[in-house]
């Protein structure tokens, strides 16, 4: 099966104003495109290793990468009481907010040095992770944010874990940055479009 161009735009290397560019113009579909003709299903898989692996409700949890809020919406059905969020898209921003599933929302490039305040039982980041060299290496940063006993929770999507070897890039970032890969599992990703995914669970080693 040949790629979207839907999606194909999200597989370039792309700066930080022209991605905020392409998530500006799709705001407005992106849900309706993303769950009825690309079957994306992230979400679900993300938030059911969550719920086994951090089952304290209260604990706060930061949705990185939340666009229009769809892993938020998917906290509140699993019973997570304090979620903040934060995205590259102001215009997606604003899509999450409207449904006040959030504590805070706020503006954040992963691709720039980052600041966290360290309070986060786990921190999801969805959907984020595709064909970006550097992407292996700025998920590091998201470590700021956790406490001790927390957990990183990402997907990548299939096709850019290929096309790009994730797993020697993860490898890398991994000594560099003094993390554990605790596990690596297999997903579902883009159902319509048969991409599968891979998620990991990450923690700090240091």
């Amino acid at each position: 099966m040949g790629i979207d161009p839907r999606l194909a735009r999200n597989y370039a290397d792309l700066p930080s104003e022209q991605q905020k560019e392409v998530y500006r113009n799709w705001a407005e579909d992106y849900d309706r495109e993303l769950i009825e003709d690309f079957g994306y299903v992230a979400p679900e898989q993300a938030v059911e290793v969550l719920r086994q692996r951090v089952p304290n409700r209260f604990a706060p949890i930061l949705d990185m990468g939340c666009g229009t809020g769809l892993v938020g919406k998917q906290l509140v059905v699993e019973g997570y009481h304090v979620i903040d969020g934060l995205d590259l898209s102001p215009e997606m921003l604003d899509k999450a907010r409207a449904l006040g599933v959030y504590r805070h929302l706020g503006e954040c490039d992963l691709s720039e040095d980052i600041e966290l305040p360290q309070i986060y039982g786990a921190i999801l980041c969805v959907g984020v992770f595709s064909h970006k060299l550097s992407q292996p290496f700025d998920l590091a940063k998201l470590f700021l944010g956790l406490l001790p006993s927390g957990l990183l929770i990402a997907t990548v999507n299939g096709r850019g874990w290929r096309d790009i070897d994730w797993p020697d890039l993860l490898q890398q970032s991994a000594r560099q940055h003094r993390f554990t890969i605790e596990e690596i599992i297999d997903i579902p990703y883009l159902d319509k479009q048969e991409i599968d995914g891979k998620l990991l669970i990450l923690s700090d080693g240091n």
